[in-house]
This record gives structure tokens, C-alpha cells and sequence, in this order.
């Protein structure tokens, strides 16, 4: 009953309208948004506003890195599936839904359906960005298909984060091209799901239900029952009828029986229909990047020259320039390599095992660009502190710090599998990439974030985060990768990455002091990375504990007689001894200790702080503990 309704209702309309919010007008949706150009998802966005499936959010935007909430994913489900949400149960079925809430209907309605079950501790995850996950789950559901079993088969390097309830239903998106999976091998299920990231499995998803449908057939209502004559009685007993199947032609008898059907059921037919192909992966495509594609029927596909027209399996077989790759599951994904060929146009044919072929594919456009990617793609963030850091290039003489980021570290460009050089340009602030001597791209560095400034300086962007900006907001660094023309209007975007970014902007502090032995080990609360800057102490000692009026007594100690030791990155220890043959702490007394310059992971630095350390004389207490005031 479930699948009926999904597959009944389910249509491209009223799935991707329910996320456009809010509406603009006609003329606002037809306008190519602003904010898309380097979107992966612009074509399948575009495609949909054409249909006038999707709308933008006003001023000219579409937001498509904007998330999907799960409330309010379950208000799209229950307007898309048309699901009743006028009867509502006496009592919540999730804590964190109540009947107040503005989803309470929505959810209880997709609930009642079987769509959605929570998140198995009695709450539905209300303000959670919906997941990779989820999606897909509700997608395979929205197809109808029998997914049971088919997690097994995943291959990402992360399959076991998937969550238990999901991985049948992962497996099965992927296998109808719906999802990829990262260039790192992950599919990152719980990763919140982004408007663009629906509009391109939304439009994924009606080319998959398109070859479904295609290949089930209409129901047939059930014949009116009728009453079989009653058959004479033999005159002697006879052998039963020995059952004769049908020929391919549906015209046998069984010698004596009704019309060739032996005992009323419907001869088989020969399969006539014509096999379809679908092209999953979007051009224009890289060589070496992966053509996928999903066919209706097991068999060959056969990629070709776009300007080939054969109208045959015979025609296809004699081109010179062919690439064959079979087919062994029908509507799931199949893949063919492409490193073999030369930049181009192509389309790909699909032929079964009874030599029907299918009609052309879309035009494949193979190219030959260099390609962007994030350097770690498992860890890769982008840590600002207070003072911001500058994105530079570095040379073999430079060292990195935390104020001066290099960009290799976060940001590696490829291309005939070797890394591309990326040198600051202080004239266009971008950087200009080169392979060898030969400059064949520009990296430009921007971000959509109001909370963060992007300042060109002579020798790189200066990124610093604005007064708006705390330790929990969310924004990115965009990087995006353009072919180098000396026209800059005619650069082309080849690719572009979003780089998370993490404000940090508390500083370390020091937590503690112990002294013996004219050495004191110095605890902060944080992970030291001093770089090239130093930790600056001063110390002075009074036998009475008293630092003001006793000049007397009270002794600084001078510059030269204090070591600081350079703290290993990454640590949060370091020493400060004492260089001085003449001082005797026989009589005990007490250090008067002040510290800066701690500087942490995001460059943050430590103001002044001063401790008080108690000492009791020589091996009466050896581990003096300090006192900070």
C-alpha cells in the first residue's frame, strides 16, 4: 500500500517544490541565480527551475548550501505525498515534537506512513540537518524497489558508520547513481543533506524512476469470473492432459485444449520492448573520471564517437574508436573507464542479449583540466584565530606559522597525476597555477560568509574573521579553480572546494607551576605551537614574600638569567630555569613569576599572568606548587 501511494504520488513537482521556500515569481524563478555559478548541482538546479519544480529564496538567490532540518523535511514529505495530516494522535509520538510545534502534523502523518521512526530514543531529532543517510532511505523508498540484503555489497571505506537501518538503502541509491560517494572513498552518511545536494538527487532520482516504470507493467484489472461448462463424462477414463508450453508465438494446442493455453493460463510473450540507457554522471567529465550509467536491461554498452550513427549492433561494432563494458545488472549503476581515451565528444548505445539497441545517450564531453581537491580530505578544516592568518604560497627558505598559513596545506591541485605549483599573485590576489614553466589555471579564494573578510596584502589573502563571528559560528572558505586565458572574462570554472572553517579565539593560559632545583615545568591548558615567536617570563624572588617597599630583599632577576625552553609543538609543558650560580634558595622564600606569549593552534596569544611559587628551603618540599593571582 505504501509503495502505491509513494509511486503514485511521488512526482518530480511536488517533491523538489516543497523545498522552495520562500516563493518568488515567475519571472524571479526563470533568472539564473547568483549564487550557483560554482554550484556542482547548477545544471540539475537550473533543469528544475526550468520545469518550475524549484524556486530561488529571493534576491536573485537559490541558497544551495543551505540545509534541510528534519521538521522541516518531514512537512516536504507529507505535502509531497500528499499524506493526511488533518488527524493527529492524542498524545506526541517524540519529545521534541510537541503538539505546539509548527512539523507536529507533518511528522505524526509521515509516522503513521511508516516514512519516518525517530531516532529510537523517543525523539525525532527536531533541529538536526537531515542526513545523507536519511535521504537516501526515503528516496529507495519513494522507488518502490526491494532493498533488503543489498547493504552487504557497500565498498566505501566508511560503510561502517552507516547506521544499520540505512545501508540497504544506501546501497541501493548508489547502485541507481542517486548518490556518490566522496573522492576519498567515503560517502559521509551522516552528513547534513544541502538544497543543491536534493535538487541533484531529486533530478538522479526521476531518471531512475523512469527506467523502473518503463520496465514494470501496467496492472491489469482481474477478468470478470466466469462458469466453465461442465464437461462431458468420458466414455472410458482417460491419462490426465499432459501440460504443453506455450510456443514463442503463443499459437500451440495441446491437443484438444482451449486456444493454446492449457487450462486458461496467459501463453508468455516474446520480449519486444526496446532497451533504454541513462546517463547518470554529469558532463562535461575529466579523462580518467568514471562514466556511470544505468540501463534497463543486462547486456553491452557501447560508448561511441558523438558524431557515429549506427543504427545497428553490426554498425556499432565496426567504429574504430569504441570502448565496450558489459552490463551484468539491469537498473543499477555501471561504471566504464575513461583514461584511455582523448578529450572529445561521446555518447553511449545499450544493446541486450537479443541484439536490441538502445537510443543514444546525452552528449558525454570529455576534457582534459586540472583538478581541485582538499589535501586531507578526513581532517581538513580551516582554524582562525583572533589575529586571523595569512594564505600564502611557500619556498623552500619560508617556514609556516600560524599567522601564515600555506596553501598546499589545505589545497592541492592535480593534473596527469602530479601536483601543480600555486604561486600568490599580488596583483590579482589569487594565485596563479602552474605546471612547470607553463601557467594553466588561476585559484581564486572568496567566501559567502558575513562573518568573514578576505584582505589582499603583498605576499597573500589575509582571512580574518569579523565582530560578529564566535566560536560556534559556521562558515567556509571557497576555493575555486579557473582555466587561465589572458581574457579574464573567457576563464572557465573547473572545479571548485568549500574548506569548513573553526574560530578559535581563546588563548592559552598557564594552570600551573612546580619548581625544584632551579628549573620550573609550566602547564597551560592548551596545546602550545610557538612557531617563531618566544614565551616571555619574568621572575622575581623574595625571601619574605613581599615585592613592594623590600627593595632590599626583593631580587630581579635580569634577562639573561632566565632560559625559557622552546615547548615542542603540540604540548602543553614547557621550562623556565633559573641561570644564576649565586643565588641560594637555602632559606626558601617565594618566586613572583610573569608569563606571556603562549601562543596556541589558532595563533591566539596569552597576555601577562602572574603566579606566586612557595619554596621551602633545599629537600623539604620538592615540588612546590605556584599560586596565581
Amino acid at each position: 500500500m505504501l509503495r502505491n501511494t509513494l509511486m503514485k504520488v511521488l512526482s518530480s513537482a511536488a517533491l523538489l517544490s516543497a523545498i522552495a521556500v520562500p516563493a518568488v515569481s515567475a519571472e524571479t524563478a526563470t533568472t539564473p541565480f547568483s549564487d550557483i555559478a560554482g554550484s556542482y548541482a547548477k545544471d540539475a538546479i537550473n533543469e528544475l527551475v526550468e520545469k518550475g519544480i524549484v524556486n530561488g529564496k529571493g534576491d536573485g538567490k537559490f541558497d544551495p548550501t543551505g540545509k534541510v532540518e528534519r521538521q522541516d523535511f518531514a512537512i516536504i514529505l507529507a505535502k509531497a505525498l500528499g499524506l493526511d495530516v488533518s488527524s493527529t494522535p492524542t498524545s506526541p509520538t517524540f519529545s521534541d515534537v510537541p503538539s505546539d510545534s509548527y512539523a507536529y502534523a507533518s511528522v505524526e502523518a509521515a509516522v503513521k506512513a511508516g516514512l519516518i521512526k525517530g531516532q529510537g530514543n523517543g525523539t525525532f531529532g527536531t533541529g538536526s540537518n537531515l542526513s545523507r543517510q536519511d535521504m537516501a532511505v526515503l528516496f529507495v523508498r519513494a522507488l518502490g524497489v526491494d532493498a533488503q540484503g543489498k547493504g552487504s555489497i557497500l565498498k566505501f571505506s566508511d560503510a561502517s558508520s552507516i547506521s544499520d537501518y540505512a545501508k540497504d538503502a544506501v546501497a541501493v541509491a548508489v547502485g541507481f547513481g542517486l548518490f556518490n560517494g566522496g573522492t576519498d572513498g567515503k560517502f559521509d552518511p551522516k552528513g547534513g543533506a544541502a538544497r543543491e545536494e536534493v535538487a541533484l538527487v531529486a533530478s538522479r532520482f526521476f531518471d531512475a524512476k523512469k527506467i523502473i516504470d518503463s520496465q514494470t507493467p501496467p496492472s491489469q484489472p482481474d477478468p470478470a469470473p466466469t462458469t466453465p461448462p461442465e464437461p462431458a463424462k468420458p466414455a472410458t477414463s482417460t491419462p490426465p492432459a499432459t501440460s504443453v508450453p506455450s510456443s514463442s508465438g503463443g499459437s500451440s494446442n495441446s491437443g484438444g485444449g482451449s486456444n493454446g493455453n492449457n487450462g486458461g493460463s496467459t501463453p508468455s510473450q516474446p520480449e519486444t520492448s526496446a532497451p533504454a540507457v541513462t546517463l547518470v554522471s554529469s558532463s562535461p567529465l575529466n579523462i580518467g573520471d568514471l562514466i556511470q550509467l544505468i540501463s534497463s536491461k543486462v547486456g553491452k554498452v557501447y560508448l561511441v564517437p558523438y558524431a557515429a550513427t549506427p543504427t545497428s549492433k553490426t554498425d556499432l561494432e565496426s567504429l574504430p574508436d569504441l570502448l565496450v563494458s558489459s552490463v551484468l545488472y539491469a537498473n543499477q549503476v555501471t561504471e566504464m573507464q575513461t583514461s584511455s581515451l582523448t578529450v572529445g565528444e561521446y555518447k553511449v548505445y545499450f544493446v541486450d542479449q537479443d541484439g536490441r539497441m538502445s537510443a543514444p545517450s546525452a552528449k558525454i564531453v570529455l576534457q582534459d583540466n586540472p583538478r581541485i581537491t582538499l589535501t586531507n580530505e578526513e581532517e581538513s578544516s580551516f582554524l582562525l584565530g583572533k589575529e586571523g592568518a595569512v594564505l600564502k604560497n611557500f619556498f623552500n627558505t619560508d617556514t609556516p606559522s600560524r599567522t601564515n598559513r600555506n596553501i598546499n596545506d589545505w589545497i592541492q591541485i592535480k593534473w596527469h597525476g602530479k601536483s601543480l605549483d600555486m604561486i600568490y599573485n599580488s596583483t590579482q590576489h589569487n594565485f596563479k597555477v602552474f605546471e612547470g614553466d607553463n601557467r594553466v589555471g588561476t585559484l581564486e579564494v572568496s567566501s559567502e560568509s558575513s562573518v568573514i573578510s578576505i584582505e589582499p596584502t603583498e605576499n597573500g589573502l589575509h582571512v580574518r574573521a569579523t565582530e560578529e563571528a564566535n566560536e560556534t559560528t559556521k562558515a567556509d572558505l571557497r576555493f575555486t579553480l579557473k582555466s587561465y586565458s589572458r581574457e579574464e572574462e573567457t576563464q572557465q570554472e573547473l572545479g571548485h572546494v568549500d574548506l569548513p572553517i573553526h574560530f578559535d579565539f581563546t588563548a592559552p593560559t598557564v594552570t600551573g607551576v612546580t619548581y625544584q632545583d632551579g628549573v620550573f615545568t609550566v602547564t597551560a591548558d592548551q596545546e602550545l605551537y610557538q612557531d617563531e615567536d618566544e614565551i616571555q617570563a619574568e621572575i622575581i624572588y623574595s625571601p619574605t614574600g613581599v615585592f613592594e617597599g623590600d627593595s632590599k630583599n626583593v631580587y630581579n632577576f635580569e634577562e639573561n638569567e632566565i632560559v625559557v625552553s622552546d615547548p615542542q609543538q603540540g604540548v602543553k609543558q614547557f621550562t623556565i630555569t633559573i641561570n644564576n650560580s649565586e643565588f641560594s634558595e637555602n632559606q626558601g622564600g617565594i618566586f613572583q613569576l610573569t608569563i606571556s606569549g603562549l601562543k596556541d593552534l589558532a595563533g591566539n596569544i596569552s597576555s601577562p599572568k602572574t603566579l606566586l611559587v612557595t619554596i621551602s628551603g633545599p629537600n623539604l618540599d620538592p615540588n612546590p606548587i605556584s599560586e596565581g593571582e
